[in-house]
């Protein structure tokens, strides 16, 4: 029985250590395998990468050995860059920096212990993005059939897209790019109409840039300012017109045309082959006014239907009181006068004999408030004005040195006033046959009242009267709103 006990129990003491042993050959397996060292690795020999926010690179490696990557350039990192004590099995991830110069390269190098031979891989990341054009300066001829050339820099496949029809007939217009200039050839046929402007736009991948091509042709313009567009004044103080004469470059003979639709207040003339004179009647406007003429040519040519020049002509007033004052309506042109004392306009022109209207939109006195027209001398004593004002004695008169023309007085309401639309000073000659002058004053067509005096034109030797409008005594409630002031002189 005793002997039994000893053999049952070394039967167990060889079980149990039989089963540690296998037990610890499994674990010894799974970290360092037996049998011949080994490494797989799936990753390329090279790879190629974008200068600006490259893709990472990704590969595995399986080993039965430890193993290590190592880069030769910091913009390019694996990551993990060894085994790990608990597998040999990894994703290894290439991180890359954006390149911010010229194409470069870097090396990863894979070493596993044990094994003599290594495993290299090249990474050729491209330059960064480098396009360049150069700026246009000189412009195509006129008589075209030319072969204009340009040169662009791109070390990147790029196309060229034109803007319009005559920059259209290219040499080339896509390449590969490379790293050098490249020429691009144009033929641009013959501009038969006025000059004109296209556009080459070169497009990359990841960059466009355009450069702007004009090509001369029919040439009508300002020679100082070489541009279409002629600014004039309200109005010239001795007349009730504005007048210039510019200098006109053009490379065709030319006339000048002006639209129906403007020629009551602008005229134009060709004075010489070099100069254009131009008039515009005085501004009756609140604000500035535009209109244009047509500069042709004199010969028809097919395609070419003129120039346009713009005539900007500013105000003929200037304002006397605070800005604050006056409300412009900027889509009508009408001028509301408000405020209280004195607010008003000032003529840049000086009126003599001939008709002046003022045309309003709205009257609205209140209170003790009334409306001024003086035309005061600019020199001598003639002068006229009439003083408007609601509920009370109205006066029209006319002043100056051996003048003394008869007051004329009326009483109107302040709704008559309030009513009126249009008010009309005229100095006209008696008759046909006299050069005796009277002055008359016509409101909404109507002939209120007349000075006469029956003496002859006051203004032969004085340059005239300067226009003033005022609303006087204002009270913050009182306005009126103006259309247009016009100025006609005499024939």
């Amino acid at each position: 029985m005793k002997k039994l006990y000893k053999n049952t129990l070394m039967q167990l003491i060889v079980a149990l250590c039989t089963f540690s042993f296998v037990a610890c050959q499994e674990f010894d397996i799974d970290s360092q395998p037996e049998g011949p060292l080994n490494i797989q690795i799936d990753a390329q020999d090279s790879y190629t990468a974008y200068a600006v926010s490259p893709s990472n690179i990704v590969f595995n490696i399986s080993a039965n050995t430890p193993w290590t990557i190592e880069s030769d350039q910091q913009w390019c990192k694996p990551t993990p860059a060894m085994s790990a004590a608990s597998s040999l099995v990894s994703e290894i991830v290439v991180s890359l920096e954006d390149n911010p110069g010229d194409t470069r390269t870097a090396t990863l190098t894979i070493k596993a212990e044990g094994i003599n031979q290594t495993k290299v891989i090249t990474i050729e990341q491209s330059s960064k993005e480098k396009l360049e054009l150069p700026e246009i300066t000189e412009m195509i001829p006129t008589e075209g059939n030319t072969a204009f050339t340009f040169k662009l820099y791109s070390n990147k496949a790029w196309e060229l897209i034109p803007s319009v029809d005559f920059l259209s007939d290219i040499d080339k217009t896509s390449g590969a790019g490379k790293e050098e200039w490249e020429t691009i050839t144009i033929n641009v046929p013959s501009n038969p109409g006025a000059k004109r402007e296209g556009s080459i736009t070169v497009r990359t991948e990841f960059e466009e840039k355009t450069i702007n091509i004009t090509q001369n042709g029919v040439v009508i313009e300002i020679a100082d300012e070489g541009g279409t567009t002629i600014n004039m004044n309200g109005t010239s103080q001795k007349t009730n017109y504005s007048e210039k004469t510019v200098e006109i470059s053009a490379n065709k003979e030319w006339e000048v045309e002006v639209p129906k639709e403007f020629q009551e207040w602008i005229s134009a003339e060709k004075i010489s082959e070099t100069e254009l004179k131009v008039r515009t009647i005085a501004n009756p406007l609140m604000t500035s006014r535009k209109g244009t003429i047509l500069m042709k040519t004199k010969e028809i040519i097919p395609g070419f239907e003129g120039v346009s020049f713009d005539i900007i002509q500013g105000v003929a007033f200037w304002k006397e009181s605070n800005e604050a004052n006056y409300s412009l309506d900027e889509n009508t042109g009408y001028m509301t006068f408000l405020g209280s004392g004195s607010t008003g306009l000032v003529s840049n022109y000086l009126f003599k004999k001939g008709k002046l209207t003022f045309n309003f939109e709205s009257i609205n006195l209140t209170g003790d408030s009334w409306i001024e027209f003086n035309m005061w001398p600019n020199s001598g004593n003639t002068n006229f004005h009439l003083h408007l004002k609601p509920g009370i004695d109205s006066n029209f008169t006319c002043g100056g040195s051996g003048l003394n023309w008869t007051q004329k007085i009326f009483t109107w309401s302040a709704e008559e006033i309030n009513a009126v639309k249009k008010i009309e000073f005229q100095v006209v000659n008696k008759d046909e046959t006299s050069n005796g002058l009277v002055l008359k004053l016509i409101i909404d067509d109507t002939e209120v009242a007349v000075l006469d005096n029956n003496i002859t034109d006051p203004y032969e030797t004085e340059p005239g009267e300067i226009v003033y409008l005022r609303l006087q005594g204002g009270n913050g409630t009182s306005n009126f709103t103006v259309k247009s002031i016009d100025w006609e002189p005499a024939e």
